[in-house]
């Protein structure tokens, strides 16, 4: 067997509703995802026995640290959940060593983690013969976490309700020019989630999302919601200077994306992007602030030996 390889996108969360509480502890959301070209990378090698997994740190932008690090124990990662659970669903003794390379930050709202883990099945499941259908994939990323079956359904933009776990693929807005800004702190999404529904007076009527349309920005920009700023810019009063810088420089839509700590710009120009990008960057309390574009696909696996 040959190796197999993968890019993990990032996702931004276009708008993010919670609905309910569940007496589970779980919440019901409603969102927009939309993938973006920050990746992290995975590459899945056959080995006699076991699951082996390194981390290392890819390239990431001045400020971001020790990418890697942040993760801890390997072994404590979704790359090592999913293939776990990959192995015991396909009855498949487990043979394998996977790297997984870090560029997008942890606790920022990016969905990195998810990401992983989604690409995790996609490269095993091309390694061993594709033993488990989509639908299979899917339920065992649900067991991860909420954002994990948007990255495995193969669509870049996709509507989700319930968990997150139930979507609607959409067709892609028009290609832009995201500015992120990451800053120093991180948050927990366990914490936020908590904190955010004490806020809230839960539940609350769920949108029709079918009338949801994905082909216009200003429309998008309309929807302008993200629950977990109510808590978010309290905690982290920087975040609300610099979601006013984002909009001040021109940005068709700014705001928190997942749980956060991340502020997202979304830019039709280019060099305006770039030059906001800078602007931001320089602010107190930002540890990065960068471009990157919106996808219409998701990467797909790839075959071959990659150099480790």
């Amino acid at each position: 067997m040959t190796a197999f390889s993968i890019i993990c996108p990032a996702k931004l969360n276009l708008f993010l509703r919670i609905v309910a509480r569940e007496p589970s502890g779980y919440h019901q959301i409603e969102t927009l995802f939309q993938a973006v070209g920050l990746y992290d990378r995975i590459d899945a090698h056959p080995a006699g026995h076991g699951i082996a997994c390194d981390v290392r740190a890819g390239e990431t932008e001045p400020g971001l640290g020790d990418i890697a690090g942040e993760l801890g124990d390997p072994a404590d990662n979704t790359v090592v959940r999913a293939a776990q659970l990959f192995y015991d669903l396909a009855g498949i003794e487990p043979g394998v060593r996977l790297v997984l390379t870090k560029a997008i930050p942890a606790g920022t709202g990016l969905g990195g983690a998810s990401s992983d883990a989604a690409g995790t099945f996609s490269v095993l499941n091309a390694l061993h013969g594709r033993p488990l259908r989509l639908h299979q994939i899917m339920r065992l990323g649900a067991r991860i976490g909420s954002d994990v079956p948007f990255f495995c359904t193969g669509a870049a933009t996709s509507l989700a309700w319930g968990r997150g776990d139930r979507l609607l693929g959409r067709p892609s807005p028009p290609a832009a020019h995201i500015v992120l800004a990451i800053p120093g702190a991180r948050t927990s999404t366990g914490g936020a989630y908590r904190d955010v529904s004490a806020k809230l007076k839960l539940p609350v009527p769920p949108r029709w999302l079918g009338d949801i349309g994905t082909g216009d920005w200003e429309a998008l920009a309309a929807l302008e919601q993200n629950d977990f700023e109510l808590v978010a810019f309290e905690q982290m009063p920087e975040l609300g200077a610099v979601r006013e810088a984002l909009v001040t420089g021109g940005a068709v839509m700014a705001r928190l994306t997942g749980s956060g700590s991340a502020l997202f710009g979304v830019f039709v120009d280019e060099e305006r992007a770039r030059a906001v990008a800078e602007e931001v960057g320089a602010m107190d309390g930002v540890a990065a602030a960068f471009v990157v574009p919106t996808l219409s696909e998701m990467p797909a696996v790839r075959q071959g030996d990659p150099a480790v």
